[in-house]
């Protein structure tokens, strides 16, 4: 006789950068199993498995790949929230070097969105940019490398167009070369405006206040990247 088959949960959130609403289910113990060797893997390989997971629990209805890395954070911290549970022990050192034990709510991310982010950038009167998010595996790129060459590779692969009044060049038929070439040849505040765009881009962020019972102060702290979250 057959084992009885158990119903999943569906659960529901939106996607931050698109505002599009997603179903998805919690891990499966043969998930979770895999999440739990982790621990020691490198950044590369715990980007895999969190791409991995967000692919399967999604129904494969959602491609990592095609999302910004913040979408990865959030959508992983929600699957965390419903899979392991919704509060987080975390460690706050207070500055009189007192250890504080305390806790957040999953349920409390949020998503920070500075009013004055925008993904269009003015180069000069006549010449303007248009960038995508980069993705997960970008982001992680960059966490793994002290390399100050793999800014300008990320700026290139987020590149969607270059404009200016009478001509539109499409990120994705320009070379690598020919988009390095036209990022060194800008000026460093030319390239500070195109910095800004990732400066201000969205951000998985919990605010986490905590009082030392040593001193009495108020420790205010917050938490953002996913491995810090990784936990």
């Amino acid at each position: 006789m057959a084992l009885p088959k158990l119903n999943t949960p569906v659960y529901e959130l939106t996607v931050p950068s698109t505002g599009k609403k997603i179903t998805y289910r919690p891990f499966l113990v043969k998930e979770h199993k895999i999440l739990m060797t982790l621990t020691d893997a490198d950044d590369s390989e715990t980007a895999r498995v969190v791409k991995e997971l967000v692919r399967v629990c999604t129904f494969e209805k959602v491609d990592p790949d095609k999302l910004a890395h913040f979408d990865i954070e959030y959508i992983f911290m929600m699957l965390r929230s419903k899979s392991i549970g919704e509060m987080v022990d975390v460690v706050v050192t207070c500055e009189c070097g007192n250890k504080i034990d305390t806790s957040f709510s999953i349920e409390d991310l949020e998503i920070e969105k500075n009013p004055e982010h925008t993904n269009k950038i003015k180069i000069n009167d006549t010449v303007g940019m248009e960038m995508n998010y980069p993705s997960f595996d970008n982001v992680i790129e960059i966490y793994e490398s002290e390399d100050t060459n793999r800014i300008v590779d990320l700026i290139c692969k987020c590149i969607k167009s270059i404009y200016d009044n009478e001509n539109y060049w499409d990120g994705k038929d320009l070379s690598k070369e020919e988009l390095q070439e036209f990022l060194l040849s800008l000026t460093r505040k030319q390239l500070e405006s195109i910095e800004e765009f990732f400066i201000t881009a969205p951000k998985v962020v919990q605010k986490i206040n905590a009082t030392c019972p040593a001193c009495g102060k108020d420790n205010h702290s917050r938490l953002e990247g996913l491995r810090n979250f990784f936990v």
